[in-house]
């Protein structure tokens, strides 16, 4: 009997490994044949038409997979036959070891199985590609038969949206995926979001789960775990192996140590300025290390999609290169699992959360570009959001505007930003304060973080 499948070979030429026809008939058909399970609705609009490959980035357990199978739902409800539809999951063992010629297999495989179907649109859904060797390769050739939209997925610490782009040489649309922003979460617990929930009784429960949000964060298997003690060992176990073992791999890292000394000093001081500098002069005490290294180890962790570091807002690009950043992480669970902390310190993370939320809006807006501001005086305006060529809004998160003096610090940034950046669209979102001051001829709105996450039309003209 001829072999269907192709062989994988060491350096040394030794057989490694065989993957077949039948094993890739057998899995299309199981997922043919199988039922799609029930999902939460992610808030992100990715096209079913677009010619050019779909490829989706994110952390390990962010809901890519879930997000695949919500597309393939949409398309089930638009009419498409699900015999149209081939969904492979690389993470599967079936399909281990796996390159760019083993993945000609899946033509051959689809095409005997449904040569009638072959003059029509069909659509396929790669999962975890990264798991593929010079999976780029193999991508373009499918793509360029036109016999199929090509959906990809991939971890964000193994394949970054700039390889992606490079890779595919113009074939595909890039979406960024994050764990669960609050409104996901709310729907996640049946709550409706819409413009009368906040006079629903349900508008109880939200300040329950903003808590918990605060502290745990939104990735989807630890909103939907009951038990508290678990969720704080799921996270855990992400930052182990979802981001420090795979970037370890993946830059064969020697100085592990160092690398978890950065990680617990960037969780613990989010919504702070970064300093390479002065990070290097505390850390070189205690460890032989240049400043190249950590700038590379940074890089990794930014690259990731760990962290998140802001650039401050100037009108010289050169400018923003060279001053310091603050950081942000993806995930307020993944900084209560890893970060040190002596306090509540709620302001930070009431912070991150606002961050974290303008990511998503971004995701939807891709003229929309996230800076903070701080002058001479070293006064500082969190968020400046612009869109094209204009500053749309400015954002304070600040948990204690009841502290007169921190109030009046935040409100002096606000109104010496709005000068300087031409935007009166001022807004400082706080815990639990509501109010409109008019100060100087401005408008500056007091906004509850939970309504401030649930409610996205806070963007409005100058």
């Amino acid at each position: 009997m001829v072999s269907l499948g192709i062989p994988f070979l060491t350096k040394n030429g030794i057989l490694e490994g065989t993957i077949n026809k039948e094993t890739v008939k057998e899995a299309i058909k199981e997922f043919q044949e199988g039922e799609l399970p029930e999902l939460i609705e992610r808030e992100v609009d990715i096209p079913l038409s677009s010619p050019k490959i779909i490829s989706i980035v994110g952390p390990r357990r962010s809901g890519k997979t879930y997000l695949l199978f919500a597309l393939i739902k949409r398309l089930l409800a638009q009419g498409t036959l699900k015999e149209q539809i081939v969904y492979l999951n690389f993470d599967d063992p079936r399909f281990l070891p796996c390159d760019a010629n083993s993945m000609e297999l899946i033509l051959q495989a689809y095409r005997e199985l449904y040569p009638e179907l072959m003059r029509k649109t069909n659509y396929l859904f790669l999962d975890e590609i990264q798991n593929v060797k010079d999976w780029e390769l193999g991508v373009r050739r499918i793509h360029d038969t036109r016999k199929f939209r090509v959906f990809i997925t991939g971890s964000s610490s193994k394949l970054f949206s700039k390889e992606i782009a490079t890779q595919l040489r113009g074939r595909a649309i890039s979406f960024e995926i994050l764990p669960f922003s609050f409104r996901e979460i709310l729907l996640a617990r049946n709550i409706k979001v819409d413009k009368n929930i906040i006079y629903s009784t349900q508008r109880f429960f939200i300040n329950k789960y903003l808590d918990e949000y605060l502290e745990l964060g939104g990735f989807p298997e630890v909103v939907l775990e009951e038990k508290p003690d678990l969720k704080l060992r799921i996270l855990k176990e992400y930052v182990e192996t979802m981001f420090l073992r795979d970037l370890v791999e993946r830059y064969n890292i020697k100085n592990q140590v160092l690398l978890r000394e950065l990680v617990k000093f960037l969780a613990t001081n989010i919504a702070s300025v970064f300093s390479i500098n002065s990070f290097y002069k505390w850390i070189k005490q205690t460890y032989p290390v240049t400043k190249r290294t950590l700038l590379n180890y940074a890089s990794y962790l930014e690259d990731s999609g760990l962290f998140f570091f802001l650039r401050k807002f100037s009108y010289s690009l050169k400018e923003q290169v060279q001053r310091p950043r603050k950081c942000y992480i993806v995930d307020n669970g993944l900084r209560s699992a890893y970060g040190f902390r002596f306090s509540e310190d709620k302001g930070k993370s009431l912070e991150n959360a606002v961050f974290l939320e303008l990511c998503h809006r971004k995701s939807m807006n891709p003229l929309m570009e996230i800076f903070y501001w701080q002058d001479y005086k070293k006064r500082e305006v969190d968020f400046v959001i612009k869109e094209g060529k204009e500053v749309r809004e400015l954002v304070q998160a600040c948990a204690g505007v009841s502290d007169l003096n921190i109030r009046k610090r935040e409100i002096v940034a606000l109104l010496k930003a709005s000068e300087e950046l031409r935007c009166n669209n001022l807004s400082i979102v706080t815990f639990d304060y509501e109010d409109e001051e008019v100060i100087n001829s401005k408008r500056v709105v007091f906004k509850p973080l939970w309504k401030w996450l649930i409610k996205r039309d806070t963007v409005t003209e100058n």
